[in-house]
């Protein structure tokens, strides 16, 4: 009886968290005091930004993301979280590039660690 007591708990508890960190994650998003956000998926596409035009991949683990137009992110510090525990993203250019032509666009190249070759990976984007 115990042990049903104590499994209930714990399911209850983890329903709890997992109900309360849902929407608080979501609301985390808005990153009111950053100036671009992203969250980029493997195939390139835009999950949910802010002050983010596009972004888009360019070849096996070359993604381009394309900031508006009163971003600047020439000076700032651009943070990379990968989404793969396999895999480092890392910027490669914050200027058009041969990669990605377009004006005020960020070039990240995605590696894996086991291979160290590029590879397809999603990442978060922020610029504080």
């Amino acid at each position: 009886m115990l042990r049903r007591a104590l499994a209930g708990c714990l399911t209850l508890a983890a329903t709890g968290l997992a109900t309360i960190a849902g929407p608080a994650a979501h609301a985390d998003f808005k990153a009111p005091y950053a100036q671009a956000a992203a969250i980029i998926d493997a195939d390139g596409s835009l999950n949910e930004g802010k002050n983010v035009v596009k972004s888009w991949r360019a070849g096996t683990g070359r993604y381009c993301v394309q900031l508006s137009h009163h971003v600047d992110a020439r000076d700032s510090v651009v943070q990379l979280t990968p989404r793969h525990a396999l895999r480092l993203p890392h910027i490669a250019y914050r200027h058009p590039s041969a990669t990605c032509r377009l004006d005020n666009t960020i070039t990240v190249n995605v590696y894996s660690t086991h291979t160290s070759r590029l590879a397809d990976s999603g990442f978060d984007l922020l610029i504080p």
